[in-house]
């Protein structure tokens, strides 16, 4: 698969994004550790301060009670400092000259400093050591007493600082050195160097010959770091994930519009060569009904044409079903609705499919259930379409002798307020039935029984799979039914809307019901048509026909002409302009009506925009028209011309007349 790029940049900007957030997320961590660090320490300093402090004040509260003093006896010692130094735990006792203790602060110490030892240097002085104790010698102002030694416990150092958890706390007093047990927790732990925190404080008190030193180390715990480092992991999982979910949502949409250009193109494409090829088969129906219309051949050969006709129009749908598929596979397949006649839309399907009743052998039968509105909005090319798919493919496997069209229309759905109702279509042929394999073609478009061995079989296997295809994309619904020896069902519901507008002399329902039942809808033309027709020959008419096919021309001109045109051709936009001004120099336009019938695709521009380019030069009194052998929703720009009247390729002269 290859990604576009800005797929790559998406994920990219994705990864950055989340390595920016580990960052943070990282950096918050660390900040976590070391405030918590630092207030542990703060913690541990300023405890240790205060206890250091309220030691340095009892020995200069020793101190100044010898020096205040002219002589001290063991009783006055005893009680000045015994209740004094026990709020501590500490101890304090007298040497004489000869190094020897004399007044004692606690009797119960005594054996313990009897077992100390004194020992003097040059450098440090006079030092007395004692198990378990810390020792300061002071010296103080008293002849029999020179010497007074203050002794801390560390038994109540020790339990200062094991009060701090969480934090290794190193205590040095002279030449011992105290720890808690947090720090021979934290010799086991690694990475030391990323998350280790170390901080020192050294006190020197010369006054009293001694000095602290306060150490306190940090490390989390791997819990603590394993908890950091799932949540970095976590993030970074997401990061990826969303990265990589950004970067397919943008390439998934890279893909839609370039699959969106291509099917624009592919539809294009199609859209050229259906007109490409539906041209050439108007000409063909256009001749051949030319043909029919002069009595000119024979009854043999009026059954040849009938056949040449019903095959062109079979190519003709052939090249609107490719083009169908396509939109409904692409999903731009959408309704255009016009006003219709129903009963004359009807009419005309008849009357196509009676003409070829001698060909086929088989007869349609138009059935009707229920009234019938005057005017609906319907759109017509497509529901046209479907209709003489589901017939052609009865006249063409069925081996029965006829096929019913039966027509209803149903009421409004409340669960769709944009449309009306449902034409509820059901098209029954009583032959041998459809196989297993034939029905899947509903389901797969390019599905063909190979095992069909009817004579007619043609196509390509996308008639069936279209029609679903259209139908449900536009709300409607479809079901067939098949049984051997039996014939097949098929119905289907195609949306329209109410009519806005009150068609003149418009037929009544009972005019209907009775015209219906009278014909069977086997008629010719409609009686509004008829007299359109007749009243076109009360003026002089002109018609101005343009497109670039000679045999279309050649067609279209001699069909107007039958009702009484005087016909004006041209293939470009010089030879249009040529004519227009040739008729309005020439001619009095006040006493003549005149009609443009213009050919969509032209060879140096299209149609809409020649017109326009006419309607700038103020050729305006005029009524327009445009031709196209596509449906009016194939052309873009169609909508944006509500004055202009669309008439579909082949070309017929009563289509128009409803129109003049």
């Amino acid at each position: 698969m290859k990604f576009s790029h800005l797929t790559y940049i998406a994920f990219t900007f994705g990864l950055l994004m989340t390595i920016l957030i580990n960052i943070v997320l990282w950096q918050n961590s660390q900040d976590k550790f070391n405030q918590f660090y630092e207030d542990k320490a703060n913690t541990v300093f300023n405890s240790s301060s205060e206890m250091l402090l309220q030691h340095r004040i009892m020995m200069d509260a020793l101190r100044s009670f010898f020096n205040a003093s002219e002589e001290v006896t063991n009783s006055e010692f005893i009680l000045f400092s015994k209740d004094l130094l026990k709020i501590k735990s500490a101890i304090a006792f007298t040497l004489d000259p000869n190094l020897k203790p004399r007044y004692l602060s606690d009797l119960a110490f005594k054996e313990a400093i009897e077992n100390g030892e004194v020992s003097r240097s040059a450098s440090s002085g006079i030092t007395y050591q004692m198990d378990n104790f810390a020792t300061i010698v002071i010296q103080i102002d008293e002849p029999k007493h020179p010497y007074l030694v203050y002794a801390v416990s560390h038994q109540r150092v020790q339990e200062r600082i094991n009060e701090m958890v969480g934090i290794c706390e190193r205590f040095t007093l002279g030449s011992s050195t105290l720890i808690n047990q947090e720090c021979q927790n934290m010799s086991t732990r690694q990475f030391k160097s990323i998350f280790g925190h170390h901080s020192e404080v050294f006190i020197n008190l010369p006054e009293y010959n001694t000095s602290y030193n306060l150490t306190v180390d940090y490390i989390p715990t791997e819990k603590e770091i394993f908890t950091t480092v799932k949540i970095l992991f976590s993030f970074s999982l997401l990061g990826i994930m969303f990265s990589f979910l950004l970067a397919m949502i943008i390439q998934s949409r890279v893909d839609k519009e370039k699959q969106k250009i291509e099917s624009n193109s592919k539809l294009a494409l199609l859209s050229t060569l259906n007109h490409e090829i539906r041209t050439p088969i108007n000409a063909v129906l256009g001749y051949a009904n030319m043909l029919k219309q002069h009595a000119c051949c024979s009854k043999d050969e009026l059954k040849i044409l009938d056949k040449m006709i019903w095959s062109a129009n079979l190519l003709s749908n052939v090249a609107q079903n490719t083009l169908t598929y396509s939109k409904a596979s692409s999903g731009t397949l959408s309704l255009h609705y016009e006003e219709v006649n129903l009963v004359s839309f009807l009419a005309k399907i008849n009357d196509y499919y009676q003409t070829f009743d001698d060909t086929h052998k088989k007869q349609l039968v138009m059935q009707q259930s229920g009234p019938f509105p005057e005017s609906i909005q319907l759109d017509s090319t497509k529901f046209f379409q479907l209709s003489t798919n589901f017939i052609n493919n009865a006249f063409k496997y069925s081996s029965g002798d006829k096929v019913i069209y039966d027509i209803k229309i149903l009421p409004r759905i409340e669960q769709a307020p944009r449309i009306s109702g449902f034409i509820r279509v059901a098209i029954k042929d009583f032959g041998k039935g459809m196989s297993k394999h034939s029905m899947d073609a509903i389901k797969r478009p390019f599905t063909i029984d190979k095992n069909s061995t009817t004579a007619l079989k043609s196509g390509i296997g996308i008639g069936l799979y279209t029609c679903k295809c259209v139908i449900e994309s536009v709300g409607g619904s479809i079901k067939i039914r098949s049984k051997k020896g039996r014939g097949t069902l098929v119905i289907f519901r195609f949306p329209y809307k109410e009519s806005n507008t009150h068609v003149e002399n418009a037929p009544t329902q009972n005019e209907i019901n009775d015209y219906i039942a009278e014909t069977n809808l086997s008629i010719t033309s409609s009686p509004m048509l008829s007299s359109n027709v007749n009243s076109l020959d009360q003026y002089q008419r002109f018609a101005l026909l343009v497109d670039d096919n000679s045999f279309n021309l050649e067609v279209c001109k001699s069909m107007l002409e039958r009702v009484g045109y005087q016909v004006l051709t041209a293939k470009n936009e010089a030879q249009t302009f040529a004519a227009l001004n040739s008729y309005y120099q020439s001619l009095n336009a006040n006493n003549s009506s005149l009609i443009v019938l213009m050919d969509y695709m032209l060879d140096d521009t299209n149609g809409l925009a020649l017109i326009s380019k006419l309607k700038e030069e103020d050729f305006t009194n005029v009524t327009y028209f445009i031709l196209s052998a596509n449906s009016e929703d194939e052309i873009p720009e169609a909508k944006t011309y509500h004055d202009i009247t669309y008439l579909q390729k082949p070309f017929e002269i009563e289509q128009l007349q409803q129109y003049v």
